[in-house]
């Protein structure tokens, strides 16, 4: 009431309608945030008449606080006047700021890499590591390039001792990602993001033990979001002189790096082609030049997965991966209703599906229990499938709501801390996926290794702190900035965020609910995404608001 107090004359005359909105959409995520994060089901707001007003009372509360202090969030970066900064006093930082960059990266992140040497190789890895050496079948489940790429540095490492393997592995890509994040803290610096920012970036990249934690693990997402995070720095020097000739070279640049995106994981294409479209849209000048370039970044991928991918032995991967979301409905279905099932149903199910193995082996926030009883080859049954789904959609939907809200609810609201897997991967995966092929165990004793897995957990433990390596709080930042954008009426400016907001998409989709690897890539580019939100306002402020946006 202080607060309010103080400041109620500045939230009346700054307030607008987009601070409502976001404020509703806030104050909903909290109520489904809080209902399934401590019942597992919507009846902390459906629950019955009473609840129902109590969750009501609720969201007005939350709808108060959020509306005033978006505003006043609004207010402040819109007013706050721009303060000469000093440079920064040493001299050789100042002059090289990328290789300061670098070297601060790799001492921060040095302790989760010689702490567990030779490297965790957990899961997904594993099974990279077997398709690349022929133990599994090599499919396009995990990305080839990536797979093939540790199979040649393994077989190197080899000669010298499977352990040797997995630390080049993990030597050689660390560095890459360093490299790519030390270019977005330089980027910052020589585009003239203040000092709080390119410096601040520097140390979210530094000690956040998301980025220092995955990078002693041989898994796919730290080089993919090590590369979208330099895709988007090249993405944006372009969008900041879209009024000038943009270099031939800067746009090769751009296509290579996004096709290195697009292969490093499979869903990167769906970031990569509608960032690309974005920018095509954006562009003033020789808007030719991109559409171009985006139909030679589509060809030449197609051309990769379509032809080049077969003749090199690599299969499609299972349709089951994109069935996350139906298959968890179904599954809280049969477990909810399971006598309203009728035997044309639970063919149907069956069919695709293991029924019985779906009611003893459902979980609400992970749909792999469910997806691993997929019946492969039965693809020419999901039609069926789905008219069954529809049709016990149409009985109970509420069930098929909770199941989705369930099993995402954690991508949008940044308070929950009990993840249905572990964060992060300190683990070598034993058996069946290690079948003894490789040697790979751990070199450092299990203690120390121990204090710095505590170290990392205690992160979702502080408050503030636990934000940082959450995933709602990333998807917030970015409602925040979209609704910044429309507050000042530079619309047009929301096509550069619909690339990353895509990654939230994703994430929903995925089967995991609230997976910190997969928000990683939105992580990486919040910095990037800031800057370019607060750097172009400055920018209308000196040059006028007569410049093209």
């Amino acid at each position: 009431m202080i607060l309010y107090r103080k400041s109620w004359s500045i939230y009346i005359s700054g307030r607008k309608w987009i601070t409502h909105i976001l404020a509703v959409c806030f104050s909903c995520c909290m109520l489904i945030g809080k209902s399934f994060s401590q019942t597992g089901n919507i009846k902390f707001i459906f629950g019955d008449i009473k609840q129902f007003c109590i969750a009501v009372i609720v969201f007005f509360g939350f709808y108060i606080l959020f509306d005033v202090a978006i505003t006043l969030l609004y207010v402040y970066i819109n007013e706050k006047s721009e303060e000469k900064e000093k440079s920064i006093k040493i001299k050789w930082i100042e002059e090289h700021y990328f290789a300061f960059s670098f070297l601060c990266m790799l001492l921060c992140w040095s302790p989760y890499i010689l702490c567990y040497l030779p490297g965790s190789v957990p899961h997904d890895g594993y099974w990279q590591l077997n398709m690349a050496f022929g133990i599994n079948p090599l499919t396009n489940h995990h990305p080839w390039v990536i797979t093939f790429i540790y199979g040649v540095v393994m077989r190197i490492g080899r000669y010298i001792s499977d352990n040797f393997g997995i630390f080049m592995i993990v030597a050689i890509f660390t560095v890459i990602e360093i490299l790519c994040y030390a270019s977005v803290c330089n980027s910052l610096k020589k585009w003239g993001a203040s000092k709080k920012v390119y410096i601040g970036t520097l140390v979210f990249f530094s000690v956040v033990p998301a980025f220092g934690g995955y990078a002693q693990a041989v898994i796919k997402d730290n080089i993919f979001t090590a590369l979208l995070a330099l895709f988007f720095i090249i993405y944006i020097d372009i969008c900041i002189q879209h009024g000038k000739n943009i270099e031939i070279k800067k746009m090769v640049i751009l296509f290579l790096v996004g096709m290195m995106v697009c292969l490093s994981r499979n869903n990167g294409v769906y970031i990569v082609i509608p960032s690309m479209v974005c920018l095509t849209l954006y562009v003033q000048k020789e808007r030719s030049r991109y559409v171009i370039l985006l139909i030679c970044l589509m060809v030449c991928y197609q051309g990769l997965e379509g032809y080049v991918a077969p003749q090199l032995g690599v299969e499609k991967g299972s349709v089951k991966e994109v069935l996350s979301i139906p298959f968890q409905q179904t599954a809280r279905y049969i477990k909810e209703y399971p006598e309203e099932v009728t035997l044309k149903e639970k063919k149907a199910i069956n069919d695709i599906l293991s029924y019985d193995g779906i009611k003893e082996n459902y979980n609400p926030e992970i749909s792999d229990f469910v997806k691993n009883t997929f019946r492969e080859g039965s693809e020419d049954k999901l039609d069926e499938y789905f008219k069954v789904w529809f049709e016990m959609f149409l009985k109970h939907p509420m069930v098929y709501i909770e199941a989705t809200l369930n099993n995402t609810f954690s991508y949008y609201y940044p308070f929950y801390n009990e993840k249905v897997l572990g964060d992060y991967q300190f683990y070598i995966k034993g058996a069946p996926v290690a079948t003894g092929y490789f040697d790979i165990h751990y070199i450092t004793p299990v203690k120390i290794r121990t204090v710095l897995a505590e170290y990392a957990q205690i992160w979702k433990k502080v408050p503030g702190f636990s934000q940082l390596v959450d995933p709602g709080f990333y998807t917030w930042i970015l409602l925040l900035l979209a609704g910044y954008l429309i507050y000042r009426k530079r619309t047009r400016d929301i096509l550069l965020l619909i690339g990353p907001a895509i990654n939230i998409l994703i994430c929903i989709a995925s089967p995991v609910n609230g997976l910190l690897r997969y928000a990683l890539p939105l992580m990486a580019c919040t910095p990037l995404l800031i800057y370019l939100t607060v750097r172009e306002e400055k920018e209308s402020e000196t040059e006028g608001e007569n410049r093209p946006l």
